[in-house]
């Protein structure tokens, strides 16, 4: 695994844990590299800095003191958001038209050769793409050797806070689901694997008085056909626990395909149907990276419908909880071969027809048939 990436990843799994236990549980994973240790220290000081409200002047020595107030045509209006590599802020564009734009611009303690190459990696991931449901880039530069995107402000919640919120239905979280496995799809003809699909990055604002989903945050994509110095090593965990796919769970780089996502978007689908994990019992932040790997590629998980009250487990007892198993197979060759496909069966059984995920038995079958013309 390369440092940027580890950097990234261990910056993250911290952050899941709580502000007290964070600088033990870094410098733990990180007894042999005091170095990568004393980086992920750095950076997450620097979040809980940012997450207090903290002026400028009271953040440490290695966070810029000063904040840009513009970029260009484009003036900065408030930080919304920080990842491992960039800050993202809300900003007004002014000219050659009036609107407002986030704008992700990369950290100045980072700008290394490497990052600059993961970062504008996103970059032109994000450029490549035209999909109403992945944020869409307008424009990009470098601002004092930093280099920054500027992209389409989305206001909006998290896919699983929506549907709780509004109050959505198992057909209804569906059919939004379905919108992303088709914007996911388009990432993958591009060329893009997301590998880190959960509910934090995927949003849902209103667009034309109706829901609609957005995928965000391609920061560790990969390309299908990527530069060497890109790519993951062997052993690597790159991803976010809870949801990373048996293949990111320390398997060779070349296992790690367009399928991998299949199994993340069967994750969210989890979630969506439970309002669990399919791991939730088995993974907490105490779980060692041992144990973490060999859960996520050994354990199979429970049915869907297991999991919720008996009311809610008749909806899901059958064509959903096959749907959803089958795409977090554990052997990839199992799995929907697609994020297509994927949303291709969950459209067949919203319309009642027979779902690819089912046993191929008769009575089954007939009695979809039977089902679809009960009048």
């Amino acid at each position: 695994m390369d440092r940027l990436e580890a950097q990234i990843d261990l910056f993250h799994r911290a952050l899941e844990l709580p502000a007290a236990e964070r600088r033990a549980f870094v410098e733990t994973e990180c007894v042999d590299d005091p170095s990568l240790a004393e980086r992920v220290i750095r950076l997450v000081e620097a979040h809980e800095e940012a997450s207090d409200g903290d002026s400028a002047a009271d953040r440490p020595a290695f966070v810029s003191a000063r904040e840009p107030d513009s970029i260009g045509p484009y003036e900065l209006v408030e930080r919304i958001g920080e990842g491992g590599m960039g800050v993202v802020y809300l900003a007004e564009q002014r000219e050659p038209i009036r609107r407002q734009v986030a704008i992700k611009l990369i950290r100045a303690d980072l700008a290394s050769q490497e990052v600059v190459a993961r970062f504008d990696a996103e970059r032109q991931a994000l450029a490549l793409m035209n999909h109403r449901g992945i944020a869409k880039i307008f424009d990009a530069g470098v601002l004092d050797g930093r280099p920054y995107f500027v992209m389409e402000r989305i206001d909006g919640r998290t896919i699983t806070e929506h549907c709780e919120e509004s109050g959505l239905g198992v057909d209804e979280r569906l059919r939004l689901f379905r919108e992303v496995c088709l914007a996911v799809q388009h990432a993958h003809e591009k060329g893009v694997i997301h590998r880190d699909i959960k509910p934090s990055n995927v949003l849902v604002a209103d667009e034309d008085g109706a829901p609609t989903a957005k995928v965000i945050d391609f920061g560790i994509a990969k390309f299908t056909e990527a530069d060497d110095e890109l790519q993951t090593e062997a052993g690597a965990l790159v991803g976010t626990p809870a949801y990373m796919s048996p293949e990111q769970a320390g398997a060779s780089p070349g296992a790690v395909d367009t399928r991998s996502d299949t199994y993340l978007l069967g994750v969210l689908l989890y979630e969506l149907l439970t309002d669990a994990r399919p791991f939730d019992k088995r993974i907490t932040s105490e779980t060692d990276r041992a144990e973490l790997i060999r859960t996520i590629r050994e354990d199979e998980p429970p049915a869907p419908s297991t999991r919720v009250e008996e009311a809610e487990a008749k909806r899901l007892r059958g064509d959903l909880d096959w749907i959803v198993l089958k795409a977090l197979e554990k052997d990839p060759a199992r799995r929907y071969d697609s994020p297509s496909a994927f949303a291709d069966d969950v459209e067949r059984h919203l319309e009642g027809e027979p779902v690819l995920a089912a046993p191929p038995s008769t009575a089954y079958r007939f009695a979809k048939f039977v089902r679809r013309r009960r009048r």
